[in-house]
């Protein structure tokens, strides 16, 4: 078929054949090749089937064989490459996640065990590297805290100085200087906080210890702070590094305090050296270490006579075992004791010293030595023992004074408690001693005076405490003792009557004999009394009680006076009351001349009607009205009541009549004490001024200050009169007074009662009423009891006269009576 179509002629014709034919000679051509393939098939089919059986035998053998070497050769390979690269993988992650301890095992042959040596020493070496690094930074760290540490806690400044400048500085050392911190770093050099005149000598010791390679310097200065204020520093420098980066590292210290210690341990080395004053070291126990010269000057002793030798003081000596007790109470306690004790020299004489001893404590507390000041009082203790007697005792008698008497007596009312004993207080009193003083003079008197101590001196022992108290008191103490006999009634009457019988002995006096008397009071602690005050105010009613029983006598504290005290501490009470409830009253007790026998005057006298205790005289309330400041209150209803009174009787029945009144120190004195109304009410009445005499004690004159004086003279210039009632003692201030005001004196009770039977008082009525005369004052004699004693006054030459023979104290009906059958007294 081939041969039979030309491919090149079939394919001419072709181009020129319809489309149809074309295709249906392909039809057939393709018929006739697909049965030549598939004989060529038939023909090849089984020579292809045994083909590809053999084939596939042998593909499946070689794949048996490629699976077995694959096998081989990828057993071989993990074991010798991946195992170990896996290892080493694994390690090195290990590495990158910072644990430097894991180690490769060496494995296979060749690289790959070059490679793990390798690794395992590069491992290794970083390992060691960053375990160095660690400590190191781990030393870098505890440094950096210990300095931190330091520089914050530090009692020193620190400073690091780089360049010139500080490139570190503590808070300590910014305190110091007044600075912040971040003020002095990389702004201050060393110099700047240096005083200026001293910074060139900071220089120069820097540069000479750069040249000389010194590498620590030290120095002391002044130190400049921040406001410019200079003070003590001391500077320690190490020089670190040389060139550009050379460094300084320094401490600072404010020394200012030591430096002012340094100085006052030197003053005080050389105070110690050359102090007046004794010093002594000791140890905890009192054990001399030291002592300095002027204590061998005080005591006699050298140092090594008494070092290791027990303080002289703190050995059993003079005192008890009480006050070594309470001494070492106070050392062990307090550090302290202060206190005199008295020694003897080398040389034996006897000196007083002024001890001081303090304690000087370690940190720990425990005693460092004690320092013991001793100065020699002697002289100042034999001064102070003067003027302790000066003080409490009297001078003219040498007794305890009233001081002395009044802290014995506390102090033995205390005892008495302690011990349950009982005490008793003896109070005398002389009589008639005023006019003794009066009459012979002072100095008279006060022979007297020292005669009457040494008799009841005398008269006592050693167990009783006797005292003065002032003018002619005396006072004595008798305390029963632990081992002696108790205080009876008996024991007290012979010692009252050794003392009355001793005081009544004759006394001769500038050749003159005379003889006087003494009232004694007794109380007894605690029978009497509860406390010293109680039971010297109850003595004092109990001696009262035996002058009015007719003196030269004693008499015991009793219920009836122990009454008295409680109607008075009543009266106390009520007293403010009573002016209002309008309790009081006048009694008019008329005044005689003795040379027309007619009334001329007559004395008001206040009187207190009490609803409970009866009529009640001025000496029971009047003291109590001055201390409870009610005098002006009841000074004017008394001036109120005597003048309307006298403006009646002058009117109707006596119109030369005129008025005393009494005038109390207490109202006198009284800054507005009202007495210039007075003259307003003598004036509603229409009186004249002198119609009304003031009546004063001599208590008050001898007490006239300028108030009092000043007072007098402007009354006395408007008209009105003064009177000084009842002298006695104070005569001898009446007579020294200059410009006296006062036109009358009264005689008192006392001396006119005696003056019949008694020379003394004969010869000092006499006196007084020559000298009263002479000083153009008028003499009334108060307290007439008799015709003698009328007659005996009268005959002196007394003015007037007063008491009971004359006439007793009338009420205002009883007065008036009395004005109109006046008539004179019969001689």
């Amino acid at each position: 078929m081939l041969d039979s179509y030309s491919w090149g002629d079939a394919a001419a014709e072709k181009r020129d054949l319809p489309h149809a034919v074309q295709r249906q000679w392909i039809a057939d051509d393709a018929g006739t090749l697909l049965g030549t393939l598939n004989a060529a098939s038939d023909a090849l089919m089984p020579i292809l089937h045994g083909a590809k059986s053999q084939a596939l035998n042998w593909l499946i053998a070689l794949i048996l064989l490629d699976l077995g070497l694959l096998v081989g050769v990828f057993l071989l390979v993990r074991r010798g490459v991946l195992l170990p690269l896996r290892t080493l993988n694994l390690a090195a992650r290990d590495l990158l996640q910072g644990d430097y301890t894991t180690r490769v095992a060496p494995a296979g042959v060749g690289e790959i065990t070059e490679i793990a040596h390798a690794y395992n020493a590069g491992a290794q070496q970083i390992h060691e590297l960053l375990t160095q690094m660690r400590e190191d930074q781990e030393g870098l760290q505890r440094s950096e805290i210990i300095f931190q540490g330091l520089a914050s806690n530090a009692l020193v400044g620190i400073f690091l100085i780089a360049r010139d400048r500080f490139s570190f500085v503590s808070q300590k050392m910014a305190d110091i200087f007044g600075y912040m911190p971040d003020e002095m770093i990389g702004h201050l050099t060393l110099l700047s906080i240096i005083a200026p005149r001293e910074r060139y000598l900071v220089d120069e010791a820097l540069k000479s210890g750069r040249n000389q390679k010194i590498s620590t310097l030290r120095f002391e200065r002044h130190g400049r702070r921040k406001d410019g204020s200079l003070f003590d520093i001391e500077i320690f420098i190490t020089l670190v590094g040389t060139g550009d980066d050379a460094a300084l590292i320094g401490l600072v210290q404010d020394i200012t305090e030591s430096k002012q210690a340094e100085s006052s341990a030197q003053l005080a080395a050389i105070a110690y050296e050359n102090s007046s004053e004794a010093i002594a070291i000791t140890d905890a126990t009192g054990v001399i270490i030291d002592v300095n010269p002027a204590y061998s000057r005080m005591t006699g002793y050298w140092p090594d006579e008494v070092a290791g030798e027990l303080l002289v003081l703190l050995r059993p000596g003079r005192h008890n075992r009480d006050f070594y007790d309470q001494m070492w109470h106070a050392i062990n306690t307090k550090g302290r004791w202060e206190g005199e004790y008295w020694l003897q020299r080398k040389s034996g004489e006897e000196y007083a010293q002024r001890v001081v001893l303090d304690t000087a404590w370690n940190h720990d507390g425990s005693v460092n030595c004690r320092v013991v000041m001793l100065s020699d009082v002697t002289q100042k203790k034999q001064v102070e023992t003067a003027i302790w007697n000066q003080a409490h005792h009297d001078p003219l008698t040498g007794l305890p004074n009233r001081q002395y008497f009044n802290e014995h007596l506390k102090v033995s009312v205390d005892e008495a408690d302690r011990q349950t004993q009982s005490i008793a207080l003896l109070f005398l009193d002389l009589d008639l001693f005023k006019e003794v003083n009066d009459s012979m003079g002072h100095e008279m008197g006060d022979h007297l005076l020292s005669e009457v101590a040494k008799r009841l001196r005398s008269c006592t022992d050693d167990l009783h405490f006797i005292a003065r108290l002032g003018g002619d008191e005396f006072v004595i103490l008798v305390a029963e003792k632990s081992d002696g006999p108790r205080l009876d009634k008996l024991q007290l009457d012979a010692l009252c009557r050794r003392l009355l019988d001793g005081i009544t002995e004759p006394y001769s006096l500038a050749g003159n004999m005379i003889q006087i008397s003494a009232s004694l009071g007794v109380a007894l602690y605690p029978a009497d009394a509860d406390n010293a005050e109680m039971l010297m105010r109850h003595v004092d009613m109990a001696m009262y009680q035996a002058k009015a029983a007719g003196r030269n006598g004693y008499q015991y504290f009793d219920q009836s006076m122990r009454d008295r005290a409680s109607m008075q501490h009543d009266l106390l009470v009520a007293l403010p009351e009573a002016i209002e409830a309008g309790q009081f009253f006048l009694l008019y007790q008329p005044i005689y001349s003795f040379r027309t026998g007619q009334i001329i005057k007559a004395e008001a006298l206040l009187r207190w009607r009490h609803p409970a205790f009866g009529v009640i005289a001025p000496m029971d309330f009047i003291p109590f009205a001055e201390e409870r400041q009610l005098m002006q209150p009841l000074g004017d209803w008394v001036f109120r009541e005597a003048i309307q009174q006298l403006g009646v009787w002058r009117q109707d029945m006596a119109p030369d009549l005129r008025l005393t009144v009494n005038v109390s120190p207490g109202q006198f004195s009284l800054a507005q004490a009202g007495l210039e109304a007075v003259l307003g009410l003598l004036d509603a009445q229409g009186l004249p001024p002198d119609c009304l005499s003031l009546e004063f004690n001599e208590h008050l004159l001898m007490n006239l200050g300028p108030l009092m004086r000043d007072r007098l003279h402007y009354l006395h210039h408007l008209g009105m009169r003064f009177s000084v009632g009842a002298v006695s003692v104070g005569m001898p201030a009446l007579l020294a007074s200059r410009d006296l005001l006062f036109e009358t004196l009264k005689l008192e009770r006392e001396v006119t009662e005696q003056v019949s039977d008694n020379e003394a008082a004969r010869l000092v009525c006499e006196s007084v009423v020559a000298l009263a005369h002479r000083l153009g004052m008028r003499v009334i004699a108060e307290g007439i009891a008799s015709q003698a004693q009328y007659k005996l006054l009268r005959d002196m030459g007394c003015d007037a006269g007063q008491g009971f023979w004359l006439g007793e104290p009338l009420d205002q009906d009883s007065f008036e009576q009395r004005l109109r059958d006046a008539r004179a007294p019969h001689a």
